[in-house]
């Protein structure tokens, strides 16, 4: 049982300015990524809409090799190389983050970008060691984890909501959907913030959809989580230093940007 990024990735492409929302995204990967792009290598694992590797071409990137584990998501990923000036350096691919011979069949990248997806794969560290080995010697990894959250309503109750919401029938999904978003713009209200501006600064800011990621993170199962200190943990066992990181008292992502030891 697994929730379906592919599809609905699909819908928000079908109706978005690619060109537009990726140079939004690029924008977005020179904030935290803090190094050029330009004449290095660019792996995707969990390509999703394609918008990220569409964005790392538009920055210069040599080459990029994107794949997702999802058939929509290749296909929707495809749909916009296809769209692109870029077709000759950019190769989409479908393969699992958990299938070791897929991975090490990729080779090594200056640059790795993995952004809120090993958490939904059903077996997150072993999906972050394999990630680890795309890095050549002092290339970047770039990850984006969900936050351990403890409490009535931490994480554990998040994931049961994720379970429901997967093995409901579609009205029972429509109706989650439907409470979960208004929910949220209703929050934004009671916080007096516009919630039209929020989702114009949203998709501003990340080149994605405000509605289309509430019901990603709505439906995202498998779901797994970590703090950041275990995250830290990992890495650092495995020879990487910390770049930089972005966390959060909420459920949502910690980011981080590790670099692998140039030995």
């Amino acid at each position: 049982m697994a929730f379906h990024f592919g599809k609905n990735w699909r819908a928000y492409i079908a109706q978005t300015d690619v060109t537009k929302a990726a140079q939004t995204s690029a924008e977005f990967l020179e904030r935290f990524l803090g190094a050029d792009v330009r004449g290095k290598t660019f792996v995707d694992a969990g390509s999703g809409s394609g918008l990220h590797s569409l964005a790392a071409l538009t920055l210069g990137a040599e080459r990029v090799v994107s794949f997702d584990y999802d058939k929509d998501s290749v296909a929707c990923t495809n749909a916009v190389r296809n769209k692109s000036a870029y077709t000759a350096r950019w190769q989409v691919m479908h393969g699992s983050l958990l299938d070791q011979g897929f991975m090490k069949g990729l080779g090594a990248f200056d640059i790795v970008y993995s952004w809120g997806v090993l958490h939904h794969t059903g077996d997150m560290w072993q999906a972050l060691e394999n990630l680890c080995g795309l890095a050549k010697p002092g290339g970047l990894v770039w990850v984006a984890i969900y936050n351990k959250v403890e409490g009535t309503f931490g994480s554990s109750w998040w994931k049961k909501v994720k379970h429901t919401y997967n093995v409901s029938p579609r009205p029972v999904q429509f109706f989650m959907e439907w409470l979960y978003i208004s929910m949220h713009f209703s929050l934004l209200l009671l916080h007096l913030k516009n919630p039209f501006r929020v989702m114009r600064e949203y998709r501003a800011k990340r080149g994605m959809s405000w509605k289309t990621d509430l019901i990603d993170w709505l439906g995202g199962y498998p779901y797994e989580y970590a703090s950041p200190a275990e995250i830290f943990s990992f890495f650092k066992k495995r020879g990487f230093t910390l770049e930089n990181i972005q966390t959060t008292n909420y459920k949502g992502c910690n980011q981080f940007l590790f670099r692998a030891s140039n030995v």
